[in-house]
């Protein structure tokens, strides 16, 4: 058990109270060996002023929460539900006791994979990104997760979609063997070809085409509808065409049509 200390501003005694115990019992984390317990501190505001200052505007406007492993301390501004956004922050100091040295993309992607947050709408997103073109690379990962809140979203989704391939290579261990290398490597670079016998640009190159597999539906339902939209006009040009060549055959048949006239003389 961790020594979980909660810092607060009036009224908020019993949430401060109840986020510190469910950072006490918060179980285990995906990949990662036994912890010693070690303090953690988790400052709780709903000031977006005093959030700003206590991380001193390092973070992008829609940020509502952050961790810092050196200090073991999270700074939670509440909004919503806490305690999924709690966990994940949670997840960057345990994954920091363990391996320190990670690009931005496995970071957020762990955290977001720690705290269960893959929905419905993130495999939306993925498959969005696919259907405009783009099953980014891993550096273009680390820049979008830092930029606004759209492409950000994205990102985290992407993120960690690709920490979820890296489990699946790992098989019944899952992540425990990459981050057993990680935890003594000096990068992650030879954490990776210790783990997979292979380059991070190869497994990366290997993520971007697991996706288009996995997650691509939109990107073929787009196909077939483009596909069909294709169909539908070739048939109108044709359809149109043709109604002008009969229209153009009915003027030249009228050409010097007489009526004959009936019986009685009428015409």
């Amino acid at each position: 058990m961790n020594d979980v200390r909660a810092v607060y501003w009036g009224g908020d005694e019993r949430l401060a109270t109840a986020l510190a115990e469910y950072a006490d019992r918060a179980g285990e984390w995906p990949g990662l060996p036994p912890i010693d317990p070690f303090p953690i501190t988790i400052i709780v505001t709903r000031s977006e002023a005093r959030f700003d200052s206590l991380t001193r505007r390092r973070l992008p406007g829609w940020a509502g929460a952050a961790a810092f492993p050196r200090a073991n301390t999270i700074v939670l501004r509440i909004d919503g539900d806490p305690f999924p956004t709690l966990r994940h922050e949670l997840a960057h100091l345990m994954l920091a006791r363990v391996a320190p040295r990670v690009p931005l993309w496995f970071a957020e992607g762990y955290a977001a994979r720690a705290a269960g947050e893959w929905s419905g709408l993130d495999a939306l997103s993925v498959n969005w990104e696919l259907a405009r073109g783009r099953a980014p690379t891993f550096a273009q990962l680390d820049r979008e997760l830092r930029a606004g809140p759209s492409s950000a979203h994205a990102a985290y989704a992407l993120a960690m979609a690709a920490v979820l391939y890296l489990e699946r290579l790992g098989g019944d261990r899952g992540l425990r063997p990459l981050i057993d290398h990680l935890a003594e490597a000096p990068d992650f670079e030879t954490a990776a070809r210790q783990t997979y016998l292979t380059s991070v640009e190869t497994i990366e190159s290997q993520w971007r085409g697991d996706l288009r597999k996995r997650y691509g539906w939109l990107l073929l339902v787009s196909s077939f509808t483009a596909f069909w939209s294709l169909v539908g006009l070739v048939v109108g040009i044709v359809w149109w065409q043709r109604r002008r060549r009969d229209r153009v055959r009915r003027a030249a048949l009228d050409e010097g049509w007489v009526v004959p006239p009936g019986p009685d003389g009428s015409a």
